[in-house]
């Protein structure tokens, strides 16, 4: 029998040799490369995970720095807005008139918003706005605030500016944008034609054209140095035949329903006596 490695010579041998040396140097260079491959994967794992648990943390500590700073801008707020409650009181007491004033709309504006059914919270905040709806009068002149008589085409010019003054007041407050919007609003007419942006119809916020009628309603039943109050019934009439114009008439036929049922009546805060002084 032949043998196959017969006729091989020596340099063949040898070529032999180091090809088969050089297969088992590159199978265990194999072997090497995929340990230290798995070891470099396992390497990344903990990595990653190390990562994953430096996120949480850090954003563990974010989120308790934000709390952090949500409650001291809450802090701040809520300081601006007792600052702003301070400017309303201090009005009051240099006009006369205003004594009440805000107090009466909101009982009024209450009545008229439950009989439209809004809901608890959104009557409190409505309550809210009608206590701030004359704050921007705060800019007004005392001599125009608390002129004896009707002013004149340039006195009244300044006093339309005053739900845009309030609005300025109440912007910091991020958290009273609804209110904010029943100040700068309050005096819109349904027709177009109020101040001071003409908003029309729905583009006024319901809630300022509550105001809008409650406002009324304290202003032709309480005593003013140029005439003199009406009853709730002869202003019920006024409001009635403004509906549609000047006011909402949803807002008109609920304010008449609250009165026919009593939950509309003047009994709310009363004005102080006054020699002087008058509010618009």
């Amino acid at each position: 029998m032949t043998n196959p490695l017969d006729g091989v010579n020596l340099l063949e041998w040898i070529g032999i040799g180091l090809l088969l040396a050089g297969l088992g140097g590159a199978l265990l260079y194999l072997r090497l490369l995929s340990k230290r491959l798995r070891d470099r994967t396992k390497e990344l794992e903990e990595l990653k995970a190390q990562v994953l648990a430096w996120n949480i943390r850090l954003e563990g500590k974010v989120a308790d720095r934000t709390t952090s700073l949500e409650a001291i801008h809450q802090k701040l707020q809520q300081t601006y807005l007792e600052t702003v409650t301070a400017l309303v009181e201090s009005m009051s007491a240099k006009d006369l008139y205003l004594f009440g004033h805000s107090h009466n709309v909101a009982a009024y504006a209450v009545a008229i918003a439950d009989e439209l059914g809004l809901s608890k919270q959104r009557i409190e905040r409505l309550r809210q706005g009608c206590e701030l709806h004359d704050l921007g009068k705060i800019a007004i002149p005392d001599s125009i605030l608390t002129k004896p008589g009707p002013l004149t085409p340039e006195e009244m010019e300044i006093v339309k500016q005053h739900p845009v003054w309030g609005a300025r007041i109440l912007e910091p407050l991020t958290f009273m944008k609804d209110i904010t919007e029943m100040v700068h609003q309050e005096h819109e007419r349904w027709d177009g034609s109020g101040y001071p942006k003409g908003l029309k119809g729905e583009q006024i916020r319901l809630e300022a054209r509550i105001i809008a009628v409650a406002d009324a309603l304290d202003a032709m039943t309480s005593e003013r140095p140029y005439r003199q109050r009406v009853s709730l019934e002869e202003a019920a009439a006024e409001i009635k035949s403004c509906a549609g114009a000047q006011f909402d008439s949803k807002v008109v036929e609920a304010t008449l329903k609250a009165i026919r049922e009593g939950k509309l009546t003047i009994t709310a805060h009363k004005h102080r006596s006054h020699s002087g002084g008058n509010s618009r």
